[in-house]
């Protein structure tokens, strides 16, 4: 009689999605990430997520973080390059963060 009670309760909570708190963890720099063997994966535009990168069952979203000040500064160079000014074609690089997820 109790494995019908349990039944039922199994039955009426199997579609409630069971919703946790997030959690808290540092960013990672995409080369860590690349440096401990993750590997990329496309994302969907959501969360502005640029692309993840997963290891078995740990993923990351990861994210452009660039200073609107050196990218600026980045374009105005490839700029003078495409229309033949030959600059200095050292430019800083872009860094990417990246987010565990849950």
């Amino acid at each position: 009689m109790w494995w019908s009670a349990l039944g039922a309760m199994l039955i009426a909570t199997s579609g409630q999605a069971v919703h946790a708190e997030p959690g808290r963890a540092d960013f990672t720099y995409l080369s860590d990430l690349a440096a401990e063997g993750f590997e990329p994966f496309a994302a969907s535009a959501a969360g502005n997520a640029s692309f993840g990168m997963k290891r078995d069952a740990e993923m990351y979203l990861c994210f452009i973080a660039d200073d609107p000040a050196v990218s600026a500064e980045r374009q105005a160079i490839l700029v003078e390059e495409v229309t033949g000014k030959n600059p200095d074609r050292e430019v800083s690089n872009i860094p990417v963060v990246c987010v565990a997820t849950q």
